[in-house]
C-alpha cells in the first residue's frame, strides 16, 4: 500500500478483505453468481495502489483470508459439533483462512510486479491468478475451493467451456472482467478495448455452451426413443438405461461410530434396501464409510455381502479398511453378486487435519496434533472398477473438488465417475452444497456421468452437461432409484480429458516468460 496514515492502511486491508468476502457469496449455497464479475474489483484497486511487494502481499492475504473465512465458515460449526470449545473452533477457522489466503498474497506480489499498462494488464493479472491457483493444488494441502469458475455454477451455457479448456478458463474471464471494471472506473477511454474484448469472449463462451446444450436435447430425445423401443422388444432389457440405487441413510455422524447405535444403523440399511422396486437395479451404491465398523483387507464386508447375495446385484460401498500393517484407509469396495470383493479403491487426496496431519513434527509444541490420527493414502494410479455402468472411476468425498484426479481416471478409460461422501460432519451448512456443486464441473470437464452418494446427501446423478437428472435432498433419508444412460454421447470424452489442463499450463508459461523478461530488463 502507499505510504500514508494508519487509517489508510487499515482501510485498504479492510477493503481487500471485504472484496474476498463478497466473492465467497458467489459460491453454493448463497449463489450470488453475477456478483463475481464485480466483487474482486475493489481488491484490484487496492493492489494497483500498492507501492511495495509487502503491501501487495498483505492486501492479498487479507482478501484470501476474507474469502476463505466466509466460504468455509461452516468449519467453525463442524468444530463445535465435534466437541471443540468456541475459542479453539475460532482459532482453527482463522488459522485455516490465513493459511489458504497465502496464495492470494503471492498473486498480489506477482501481479503487481508483472502487470504492464492498462491494455495488457487485465490479461496478465488473470494469467497470474490462474497459474498460481492451478499450481497450488500440487504444492500445498489445499481444499481446492478457490476455483473461480465455480462461481458461475447456475449458468449451464457458460460452464460448458470447462470441457474445452478445463476448470480455470471461465475463472480467467471473471478475473479479467474485474480488472477491466477497475480500469474503466479510473482509466476511462484506455479501457474500452478490454471491455469490448471481455464482452466478446463472454459472448463466444455463451455461444459455445448454447451449442453444446442443443446437443444435449438431441441426445435426450434419442435415448428416450431407444428406451421406448426396448420396452416393446422381449429380451432387449439390457439395452435400456442402467438402474442405479443410491442409499442415503442420513445417519448422525456423531452416533455413527458409537457401538450403542450399531443395530439401529443396520436397521436403517435393512429398511431402505427392502423397499419395493419398480425394476431390479443394476448397481447399488452405499455412501462413504457406510458401515459402523472397520473392514479388514481380504474379507467380505458384513451386511453388504449379505445384500449382494440377496439381491443378486453388485454393491459399491464406502468403508474404513484396515491393512495387514494395521494402517487405516478410506476405501471403496466393489462387492459382486456372490458377496465376494471384486475390486477396491483407496482415497488418494486425504483431508488435512481430518485424515492426515501436516506439521506433525510440531506435536511436542502443539499437543492437539498428537491427538489426531493419520490415515494411509492410496496410490495415485489405481485400477478402474468394472461395474455394470462401465469402466468406473471412484472418488471419495472432497477428492471431487480436485480436477486432476477425475481427469486422470477418465484419461485411462473411465466412462462414469462414482463419488461417495459423508457430509454428515457439516450438518445443514454451506459445506454439502459446495461439495455437491463441484461435481457439476467434473462431469462437464470430462464429459462423463457423475453418480454421487452421500450419507446425509446430497445424492444424485449428474449428466455430462452438468445437469442433475435425479437427486435426494440434504438430510433426507431415502433410496434414490435413478437411471444412467448406457449410450455414450461423448465416446472421445473432451479436449480437457485428452489434453489435461492446457489452459492453466499456458497461463503458467506466460507468467514464466514475463518474469524472465522482467528480470532481463532489470539487468540491462
Amino acid at each position: 500500500m502507499t505510504r500514508g496514515t494508519q487509517p489508510d492502511l487499515w482501510r485498504a486491508v479492510g477493503l481487500a478483505a471485504f472484496s474476498g468476502a463478497m466473492t465467497a457469496l458467489c459460491y453454493p449455497k448463497p449463489g450470488l453468481c453475477l456478483l463475481a464479475w464485480v466483487s474482486l474489483a475493489p481488491l484490484f484497486g487496492v493492489w494497483f495502489r500498492c507501492a511495495s511487494w509487502k503491501g501487495a502481499f498483505v492486501a492479498g492475504l487479507a482478501a484470501g483470508a476474507g474469502f476463505h473465512g466466509v466460504l468455509l465458515h461452516w468449519i467453525y460449526q463442524t468444530c463445535l459439533f465435534a466437541g471443540m470449545g468456541h475459542l479453539l473452533a475460532v482459532l482453527s477457522l482463522v488459522s485455516l483462512a490465513l493459511f489458504l489466503g497465502f496464495n492470494w498474497g503471492l498473486i498480489g506480489i506477482l501481479g503487481r510486479w508483472l502487470a504492464p499498462g492498462p491494455l495488457a494488464g487485465p490479461w496478465v493479472w488473470a494469467a497470474v491468478w490462474t497459474s498460481v491457483t492451478a499450481a497450488s493444488a500440487w504444492w500445498t494441502p489445499r481444499l481446492s475451493v478457490d476455483i473461480l469458475s465455480y462461481t458461475q455454477y447456475k449458468f449451464p451455457a457458460l460452464i460448458q467451456i470447462g470441457a474445452l479448456a478445463g476448470p480455470h478458463a471461465l475463472g480467467f474471464l471473471v478475473l479479467a472482467a474485474n480488472v477491466v471494471l477497475r480500469d474503466a472506473w479510473e482509466v476511462e477511454r484506455r479501457a474500452a478495448a478490454n471491455v469490448a474484448a471481455v464482452l466478446a469472449l463472454v459472448a463466444g463462451v455463451w455461444a459455445y455452451g448454447t451449442y453444446e446444450l442443443t446437443r444435449r436435447e438431441e441426445f435426450l430425445r434419442g435415448t428416450a426413443n431407444a428406451n421406448q423401443s426396448t420396452l416393446a422388444v422381449p429380451g432387449a432389457e439390457g439395452a435400456r438405461d442402467a438402474r442405479v440405487e443410491l442409499i442415503q441413510p442420513a445417519i448422525d455422524q456423531y452416533r455413527k461410530w458409537d457401538s450403542r447405535f450399531e443395530s439401529e444403523i443396520k436397521g436403517v440399511y435393512e429398511d431402505l434396501l427392502s423397499r419395493p422396486r419398480s425394476r431390479p437395479p443394476d448397481l447399488v451404491v452405499w455412501p462413504e464409510s457406510a458401515l459402523p465398523w472397520m473392514v479388514a483387507d481380504g474379507t467380505e464386508p458384513p451386511l453388504v455381502s449379505d445384500w449382494a447375495r440377496k439381491l443378486g446385484v453388485p454393491q459399491f460401498v464406502g468403508v474404513v479398511s484396515q491393512g495387514k500393517d494395521g494402517g487405516r484407509r478410506c476405501s471403496i469396495l466393489l462387492v459382486g453378486p456372490d458377496g465376494r470383493v471384486l475390486g477396491s479403491y483407496h482415497k488418494r487426496q486425504l483431508v488435512p487435519f481430518g485424515e492426515w496431519v501436516p506439521l506433525r513434527f510440531l506435536g511436542d509444541y502443539i499437543g492437539i496434533l498428537n491427538q489426531m490420527g493419520d490415515m494411509t493414502p492410496g496410490p495415485a494410479r489405481q485400477e478402474l472398477l468394472k461395474t455394470p455402468l462401465g469402466a468406473t472411476a471412484a472418488s471419495i468425498c472432497y477428492e471431487a473438488t480436485f480436477p486432476r484426479w477425475v481427469r486422470a481416471d477418465v484419461g485411462r478409460g473411465a466412462t462414469v465417475v462414482i463419488n461417495v461422501t459423508n457430509d454428515g460432519w457439516y450438518k445443514d451448512t454451506w459445506g454439502p452444497y459446495l461439495h455437491f456443486g463441484s461435481n457439476f464441473f467434473r462431469a462437464i470437464e470430462n464429459r462423463v456421468t457423475v453418480v454421487r452418494c452421500g450419507n446425509t446427501g446430497i445424492s444424485g446423478v449428474i449428466d455430462p452437461w452438468g445437469f442433475v437428472t435425479a437427486s435426494l435432498a440434504l438430510n433426507e433419508r431415502g433410496r434414490l432409484d435413478a437411471d444412467v444412460p448406457r449410450a455414450d454421447p461423448f465416446p472421445r470424452r473432451s479436449p480437457f480429458a485428452r489434453l489435461g489442463d492446457w489452459f492453466g499450463a499456458c497461463c503458467a508459461a506466460l507468467v514464466l516468460v514475463l518474469s524472465g523478461a522482467r528480470l532481463a530488463s532489470r539487468r540491462a
